[in-house]
């Protein structure tokens, strides 16, 4: 499978929530779209972040969202980071990929 941009993998939108405010619907092309609170969205970024730029020796991320029927699930390997869809299908990010979703995160955890 030949190279595939952010914008054709990842999508993102924050909507207001009537119980946890602002919501971040997180769309990874082939998989369940999750939704997170601004507060999990910043857990998760600071994790890709950490485990990406090898701060991390953890090889594996994982958030059950609050107000999210799926989890958000990622296992790092020297290629890049496999965000798990099951029952849906797995997909590859490269690391430059994984460091753009933290950065999409972190701008949605800070309120932008």
């Amino acid at each position: 499978m030949g190279h595939r941009s952010m914008s054709d993998i990842v999508r993102f939108a924050a909507k207001r929530h009537a119980a946890f405010g602002a919501l971040g619907t997180l769309e990874i092309v082939g998989q369940a779209a999750r939704c997170f609170t601004r507060q999990e969205a910043g857990v998760v970024s600071r994790a890709l972040d950490a485990v990406a730029t090898g701060a991390s020796p953890e090889r594996q991320i994982f958030m059950s969202p609050i107000a999210s029927d799926h989890e958000f699930e990622a296992v790092a390997s020297d290629e890049g980071l496999r965000v798990l869809g099951a029952p849906l299908d797995d997909v590859m990010l490269s690391w430059a990929q994984a460091r753009a979703l933290s950065t999409l995160l972190r701008a949605f955890s800070a309120g932008a």
